[in-house]
């Protein structure tokens, strides 16, 4: 499955995106940090129902690596990745008037 990315903020340091489905469905986010030795590790959190087998994650895992993160790889073992899974709960905001 390939994932559409929203980035959401962007520091100095670090990136966040949303990833979106071919419907445009939220099916969860990473987090991107550019640490001062040159790695990048990677926070990936999944909605457990899209994305449901290690063989779907991985593909997601090398989309990642092709296209936010061509200055480092995995091959190169100087990108890492933390993935969880779980189950949107919702998007809450302040009521307006």
């Amino acid at each position: 499955m390939k994932a559409k990315f929203i980035r959401i903020f962007r520091t100095s340091s670090s990136e966040r995106f949303l990833l979106h489905d071919d419907g445009s469905e939220e099916m969860g986010m990473i987090d991107l940090h550019f640490l001062a030795d040159g790695t990048v590790a990677g926070n990936l959190f999944l909605v457990a129902s899209k994305v449901t087998d290690e063989a779907g994650i991985r593909q997601l895992l090398e989309q990642i690596d092709e296209q936010l993160v061509p200055a480092a790889s995995m091959e190169d073992a100087n990108l890492s990745f933390t993935v969880t899974q779980g189950e949107l709960v919702g998007t809450f905001s302040s009521a307006e008037d």
